[in-house]
C-alpha cells in the first residue's frame, strides 16, 4: 500500500505547488518580457514622432532639412519599425 499513496503525495504536492503559484500570482516571464519589449517600441515611437515634429516645424518656418538631418529621421524611423516588431513577436497576437 506504500507503493501507491507515495505517487498520489506527490501528485497531490505537485497540484498544490502549482495552485499556489497561481494563486499567488506568480510573475510570467513572458509578460515582462512583453511589457519591456512594448515600452521599447513606445520609446522608439517618440523619438520618431519627435524628430519628426522637428523637421516639420524646419520646413514650415521655410527651411530645408539637410541630409544628415533625414538620415536621422530614416534611422529614428527603422527603429521604430523595428521595435515595433519585435513587440509584436514577443508578446504574440
Amino acid at each position: 500500500m506504500v507503493s501507491i499513496r507515495l505517487p498520489a503525495i506527490a501528485a497531490g504536492t505537485a497540484v498544490l505547488l502549482a495552485l499556489a503559484s497561481v494563486a499567488y500570482g506568480a510573475p510570467d516571464p513572458a509578460q515582462g518580457a512583453c511589457a519591456r519589449a512594448l515600452a521599447a517600441a513606445d520609446r522608439a515611437e517618440h523619438g520618431y514622432e519627435a524628430l519628426k515634429g522637428q523637421l516639420q516645424q524646419i520646413i514650415a518656418e521655410g527651411g530645408h532639412p539637410d541630409a544628415s538631418q533625414r538620415q536621422v529621421l530614416a534611422a529614428a524611423e527603422a527603429r521604430r519599425d523595428s521595435t515595433a516588431s519585435q513587440a509584436q513577436r514577443v508578446c504574440g497576437p
